[in-house]
């Protein structure tokens, strides 16, 4: 199946193509699934030395890594689980992945020659007073625990500076953030994989696996056997291990992109050329494209089920409007959506199922960067103990019975509730 028909897969920089598993094989690592995660998991492993076979059921990218708004936001989760339910030196370590889990990229980024666009500045905007409290709170902590970027909050009076919007009362920027083009850097990743010797595999679905001292990975028309398998399917999962997929939420993310904006629509609208996103849990986020565009996108539904084109575009340009009125005329271009998998706790899930068998999903639409992070983890792993992985593979997570029959609609209503929830709060701002 080719890439959606997005903004990205119309601007890649070059298409790449990988055949498909036709044989048994084997290898020290197995890596089930071609977007970030299982991307950075086989360069790691494989600047290691390890030999490595990553399968992809589609297209490299083809997920929520090839769809998203491409917002690269530092932090690994927002949770307050590990504090409150972790030593502080425990707690410590976990937050220090988030704290550079930008700069995972970026090193990538520049030790490969990447090309993604790939541009500083990101805001988060607060819509109410108690949302401006967390931002200032979210900085002083950060600032304490010693993040190296700088953290700058933005009152009402200069926030037009970077955001021109009646929508919102403050901000916070985040020097360490940024933007970039996920689907070009998803590809530049895999070119980099390639070049490690990684044995990359697409339209190459994962049927099944058996676990052991080696496992053994079904595929239509082939089989690997591994010494360690990775999976990396995220919201895609599916029914290749049921635990997994009932400890997640499918939710569709859906996002517009405009025709090209000329200078002064874009000096109405983001003059500063930062990444936002605002602190509502059913949230707008938005960023220009390097050609100009309003790339604008938020949550549709939780059920896991892709809206149609039309349904995207109606919703999301209704919800660009409400932030920026100005761009009543300007032409949609592309509309698309994806599933990211939501949790529960809303912390990201690594793990084992056994001595061999790892996993991570889990990043609740907050991925470009802790998807690295994860990976650095993961590959550390496998190599030897990690204190991190240990850590993770430690926190309970949710399985709701019934799969996607009873998760789904379980899901929807504790949204409605959240979105209530955000509601009341930006009324009574």
């Amino acid at each position: 199946m080719p890439h959606v028909s997005s903004y990205y897969a119309a601007s890649v920089n070059q298409k790449s193509h990988f055949e498909s598993l036709s044989s048994d094989i084997k290898t020290h690592v197995c890596v089930i699934g071609g977007g970030f995660t299982g991307l950075n998991t086989a360069i790691s492993l494989a600047e290691k030395n390890y030999d490595v076979v990553l399968i992809e059921s589609e297209k490299i990218g083809w997920g929520a890594s090839g769809r998203n708004g491409g917002q690269l936001i530092s932090g690994f989760t927002f949770s307050d689980y590990f504090s409150k339910h972790l030593s502080s030196e425990e707690a410590h370590q976990i937050w220090k992945i988030g704290a550079v889990a930008t700069d995972i990229v970026r090193q990538r980024v520049n030790q490969y020659g990447i090309s993604c666009d790939l541009k500083e500045g990101f805001i988060e905007v607060a819509m109410n007073a108690s949302q401006m409290r967390e931002l200032i709170e979210r900085k002083e902590d950060w600032q304490t625990k010693g993040y190296k970027h700088q953290l700058s909050i933005v009152e009402e009076s200069s926030l037009k500076d970077h955001v021109i919007s009646d929508r919102y009362i403050g901000g916070l920027i985040d020097s360490g953030s940024g933007h970039l083009h996920p689907l070009n850097l998803c590809l530049g990743e895999a070119q980099a994989a390639k070049s490690l010797g990684v044995k990359i595999y697409e339209q190459t679905k994962a049927l099944s696996f058996e676990a052991g001292e080696t496992v053994t990975i079904h595929t239509k028309e082939g089989s690997i056997k591994a010494e360690n398998l990775v999976l990396a399917g995220n919201a895609y999962i599916g029914n290749l291990q049921k635990k997994l997929r009932r400890m997640i939420f499918p939710a569709s993310s859906c996002i517009i992109a405009t025709e090209p904006l000329n200078d002064k629509m874009i000096n109405e609208t983001l003059p500063s050329d930062m990444a936002v996103c605002d602190l509502n849990t059913i949230l707008d986020y938005y960023r220009l494209s390097s050609d100009r565009r309003m790339l604008f996108g938020g949550r549709y539904n939780y059920s896991g089920a892709e809206p149609d084109d039309a349904g995207i575009r109606k919703h999301i340009r209704n919800r660009m409007l409400k932030v920026f009125p100005s761009l009543e005329n300007l032409k949609i271009d592309y509309a698309w959506s994806g599933n990211v998998a939501v949790t529960m706790n809303r912390i990201p899930q690594l793990g084992k199922l056994d001595r061999n068998i790892f996993y991570a999903q889990g990043y609740s639409g907050h991925g470009v960067a802790p998807t690295h992070a994860a990976a650095e983890i993961i590959s550390n792993g496998i190599v030897n103990e990690d204190k991190s992985l240990n850590i993770l593979n430690r926190v309970p997570h949710v399985q709701l019975p019934g799969g996607k029959w009873f998760s789904s609609p379980a899901m929807a209503i504790g949204m409605m509730y959240y979105q209530f929830r955000d509601l009341l709060s930006n009324y009574i701002k």
